[in-house]
């Protein structure tokens, strides 16, 4: 009875405070995979960047026409791996932000599941020896 009692003022109580746990817990790691994320990108567009840039230059003081077409190429390709790059994190951003919501919908239905509130039972029916 007491027990019941307990569960019934309490339960409530827990819900709201494993709620917000878990939701503080989620942000936490979900920031920090993006906050890895981000630097991954400014590295590595900052590496193709600075690539294309070095190509350029070698045109620029290219000693003949070829060389300095042919640097002009390398750049070219750099400009473009810089963007593939650009790309490829946005759609990681969007993927990582749809893996969040799923996390965030998966951990409310669990947490809604618990048998903390008065009269419910939990699942997978009662325990044995006691009245169903």
């Amino acid at each position: 009875m007491l027990s019941k009692l307990l569960i019934g003022l309490l339960g409530p109580l827990l819900k709201a405070l494993l709620g917000r746990v878990l939701d503080e817990f989620s942000d936490w790691l979900f920031d920090r995979f993006k906050a890895v994320l981000r630097r991954r990108q400014a590295e590595n567009l900052g590496q193709a960047e600075a690539r294309a840039a070095q190509a350029d230059e070698r045109a620029r003081q290219a000693g003949t026409p070829g060389e300095a077409h042919e640097q002009e190429a390398v750049a070219r390709v750099w400009r473009e791996v810089a963007e593939m790059l650009r790309q490829e994190n946005e759609a990681l951003k969007a993927e990582l932000e749809d893996v969040r919501r799923s996390a965030d919908r998966q951990a409310q239905q669990a947490l809604a599941a618990l048998p903390l509130e008065a009269g419910q039972r939990p699942v997978g029916g009662a325990k044995a020896g006691s009245e169903p």
